[in-house]
């Protein structure tokens, strides 16, 4: 029927003239414009896909599928929410209201002073090294930036380890909001230097021992030491008398080498021609173990001590009376005296005085710093005993019930321990 017509047409257009042609040209392109109208109406309605052919909608919708979540559940919510966002389906007016959980005050205060430990963060000495922060009264004040030592789940932990008997209910994500604004990760830290060669070298071994050996608690130095010791607040396990724990390296170590013949290298300070270098070694697996072995007695006492002085020295800070004094001494780097609009010579000999820095903490708190400026640049005991005579002469002049002083000071035993 429709052939039939057809050919009825076109024989009618072929013997068409003039004005009949004209009318049936005119009919023909209106109907053609109607119909592409009537077709791009449909198009923008009926929401057709602007894919080509069928199999770049297949290979897009593959690619999406298979970064969807593999549980079914978690694959619906996240079509659900990207049809609500694209405007398919309308979207939900029932929100999920989370029951919120406020942290009491004497919690908070807790962690804050937690992050302000000389043990859990550094502080940076520069100048320039503060934050600028707005208390409850509107008024701003400076506060000096300190580095976290560890990362924020380790930090964490040891939070969560240290107040255990306190029943501590606090989440990561919690402890980490909590966190000072002065109080930064250990990223920012500018040069990591000035650190201890106890600590280091045995955190140079170590870092190889999870390659090797197939053992957890490998990961850090505080693992490393958990997995050693029964109790590391005994002093019986921490000094290897404990009979539970003293083969604990043996056992947990050595017994799981895999491959104790192969040849790796590994790294260490080491004192040569009076000078601290960092030496690489090459040896087999048995030999670097034996090694570490070596370094693990001592290694428990020092760590054992520095705690246990750490936490005599974080107790002595807070002295609840004017009886009780405590002080920090330490020896600063060489300050330069440049002199403004200088020649070039003169840049090579320019003269130095050493800076005798310390900080006196007293009753409530409170603390108050003194620098000894002097041209000596021996940093030896005469010049330290000049200074603390002088600061002790001081305080006894402004704290008339003084009766003790704790002076605390690095490891330096050619300035501190000499005897006269």
């Amino acid at each position: 029927m429709k052939r039939k017509a057809r050919i009825r047409d076109n024989s009618r257009r072929q013997s068409s003239k003039g004005a009949l042609l004209d009318q049936l040209r005119a009919r023909q392109k209106q109907a053609s414009k109607k119909y592409r109208d009537k077709k791009k109406f449909k198009n923008l309605n009926g929401h057709q896909s602007s894919y080509k052919c069928r199999q770049s909608l297949g290979k897009a919708l593959k690619r999406a599928v298979h970064s969807l979540p593999k549980d079914t559940n978690k694959r619906m919510m996240v079509v659900q929410h990207l049809a609500q966002n694209l405007n398919i389906i309308s979207k939900t007016t029932h929100q999920h209201t989370r029951k919120q959980r406020s942290l009491s005050i004497e919690l908070k205060e807790l962690v804050i002073q937690f992050y302000q430990r000389d043990d859990i963060t550094y502080q940076l000495p520069g100048k320039r090294d503060y934050v600028t922060v707005t208390d409850d009264n509107g008024e701003s004040r400076t506060l000096q930036k300190r580095i976290l030592l560890y990362n924020i789940r380790k930090t964490y932990q040891l939070f969560v380890n240290e107040y255990s008997n306190k029943n501590v209910d606090l989440s990561l994500t919690s402890f980490n909001e909590l966190r000072p604004v002065n109080i930064l990760i250990n990223s920012y830290m500018p040069h990591h230097s000035c650190l201890c060669i106890s600590h280091e070298n045995v955190n140079l071994l170590i870092k190889l021992l999870s390659k090797h050996i197939s053992c957890d608690g490998l990961n850090s130095l505080q693992e490393f030491t958990s997995m050693l010791v029964c109790d590391e607040q005994e002093e019986k396990c921490m000094f290897s008398c404990c009979h539970l724990c003293s083969h604990n390296f043996d056992n947990n170590i050595m017994k799981n080498v895999i491959n104790p013949t192969k040849r790796i290298q590994w790294f260490q300070w080491v004192l040569q021609d009076r000078k601290t270098k960092k030496i690489e070694f090459n040896d087999t697996i048995n030999q670097y173990l034996l090694t570490l072995k070596e370094k693990i007695e001592p290694f428990l006492n020092h760590v054992f001590i520095k705690r246990q002085q750490t936490a005599f020295f974080e107790k002595m800070k807070i002295i609840p009376n004017d009886e009780i004094i405590c002080i920090q001494v330490d020896f600063s780097e060489n300050f330069r005296l440049c002199m403004q609009n200088a020649v070039q010579n003169s840049y090579y000999s320019q003269d130095a005085v050493s800076l005798f820095t310390t900080y006196v903490w007293y009753a409530g708190g409170g603390g108050e710093s003194f620098v000894y400026i002097s041209n000596n640049l021996s940093h030896d005991k005469y010049c330290i005993n000049a200074s603390i005579d002088n600061l002790l002469k001081q305080l006894t002049q402004r704290f008339q019930h003084l009766q003790q002083i704790h002076i605390f000071s690095d490891r330096s035993s050619q300035q501190f321990k000499q005897k006269f």
